[in-house]
């Protein structure tokens, strides 16, 4: 299989193509700068230097191998912090990605997968409710579920087979990010005072490594039009993973739980609608426990280098 994929030096980007590589699969990559790409990889894939903004006057000519099967879009930009709330850059993301379903067509590709967000769901069920006072984080959400949408309006114009990977909480070695686990278990490691929400509201994180796995499988034999959640099949209360994980790292923290007040929905994914990766063979390997141990022993290495 030969496939295409943009944000490929991205924390799971670099998870998706080292996979897609594992499995014997020809890799071009559209990447900003050569310079980020991993050395190991000089060999290894196709490298198209370009900017999402250019992503729409790229043509076939353009791609040495010309031709592929399947296009992974998860280049996206600002997706965490002040960022999420930046109007002007979260439309342009949802341009973009239209643009990449174009040049998917034209690569020949047959199926384009979209790196969707558990926080279009949330859009959906808090945003449109009465009495509700979405804040600014909702920006990045409700650009997501546009994404999605017209992605797929387009993928359907141009007969690609469109899948939206829907990713709730992608966690692992690699991970920079200031979103929620990995700044929590960075102040764990720190042993800080730690405020919380209530913990009552259903939760679910996943592996990395078992994350891409997951991608790549619901690209490959996903049902046309479907959106897959990108997780574990069972949901537990956040309160449970965020005292295991202390438990794990040996932590002193104070976790505050109840000192943040929570206002989103309570979302329980098996009655969002979402197709089942269980339906094909899709189970997780990476236990919570286990992925918090190698994560925590990445952090410590890399800040021991430093």
């Amino acid at each position: 299989m030969k496939a295409v994929v943009t944000g490929a030096t991205g924390f799971v980007g670099k998870w998706l193509v080292e996979e897609l590589l594992k499995q014997g699969n020809a890799v071009t990559i559209i990447v900003r700068n050569k310079k980020s790409i991993p050395t190991a990889w000089t060999s290894r894939v196709t490298v198209i230097e370009a900017t999402l903004d250019i992503l729409s006057s790229l043509k076939q000519e353009d791609f040495p191998e010309k031709k592929a099967d399947i296009f992974f879009h998860l280049a996206w930009d600002g997706t965490s912090g002040y960022d999420r709330a930046d109007t002007c850059k979260q439309l342009k993301n949802v341009a973009y990605t239209c643009d990449a379903v174009h040049l998917a067509s034209q690569l020949g590709c047959s199926r384009f997968v979209n790196a969707g967000s558990i926080m279009e769901y949330e859009a959906m069920a808090y945003v449109p409710a009465k009495d509700t006072a979405p804040g600014m984080g909702y920006i990045y959400s409700t650009a997501k579920l546009t994404a999605d949408y017209m992605a797929k309006t387009v993928a359907n114009k141009e007969q690609l087979t469109y899948i939206n990977a829907v990713i709730s909480n992608i966690y692992g070695v690699g991970e920079k990010s200031a979103r929620f686990l990995n700044t929590t278990l960075r102040k764990m490691l720190c042993n800080e005072d730690i405020p919380l929400t209530h913990g009552k509201q259903p939760y679910d994180f996943i592996y990395v490594e078992d994350a891409v796995k997951a991608i790549i499988l619901a690209g490959k034999d996903g049902s046309k039009n479907c959106a897959y959640y990108i997780g574990n099949p069972q949901q537990r209360p956040l309160r449970d993973f965020i005292e295991e994980m202390k438990f794990v790292l040996g932590s002193s923290s104070n976790l505050k739980f109840g000192e943040v007040p929570f206002t989103g929905p309570m979302l329980e994914y098996e009655t969002l609608g979402m197709a089942s990766l269980t339906e094909l063979g899709f189970v997780p390997q990476v236990s919570f426990a286990e992925g918090i141990r190698r994560t925590q022993q990445w952090i410590t290495e890399v800040e021991h280098e430093q």
